[in-house]
């Protein structure tokens, strides 16, 4: 067992977990009330799920990897690795670009994303 890949997929699926869950309470609910026009509700909403879908299966091949240390994946725990680093620096510059320095506390999607990606890259090393 790689322990730094297999956590980096628990981390992974804590991520989307919490994006699933409390993502549709908070950010998808009051957009999807709002007078958005229905094309971008549905096009931002398909988004949404798409990135569902994209945590979902990274959190379970991060796991299955680390779990029986499957060393000829290593490529791949490299490119979901940067990917959410990638996702994490995303984070912070959206978040800088509606609340300054107040992002690292207001969206804190950052640390979930970077963790992941730091740990699976340790886990290559």
């Amino acid at each position: 067992m790689n322990t730094l890949i297999f956590s980096a997929g628990i981390l992974a699926l804590l991520t989307a977990l919490v994006h699933i869950i409390a993502g549709q309470i908070d950010p998808v609910r009051p957009f999807l009330k709002s007078d958005l026009p229905d094309i971008p509700k549905a096009t931002l909403l398909g988004c949404w799920h798409m990135v569902s879908v994209m945590l979902v299966i990274s959190a379970a091949a991060f796991c299955f990897i680390g779990w029986f240390n499957f060393v000829e994946f290593q490529n791949l725990v490299i490119l979901l690795s940067a990917s959410f680093v990638l996702f994490s620096v995303v984070f912070i510059l959206v978040g800088w670009y509606f609340f300054k320095i107040r992002t690292f506390i207001k969206l804190l999607q950052w640390s979930l994303l970077l963790s992941v990606g730091v740990l699976g890259f340790m886990g290559v090393i």
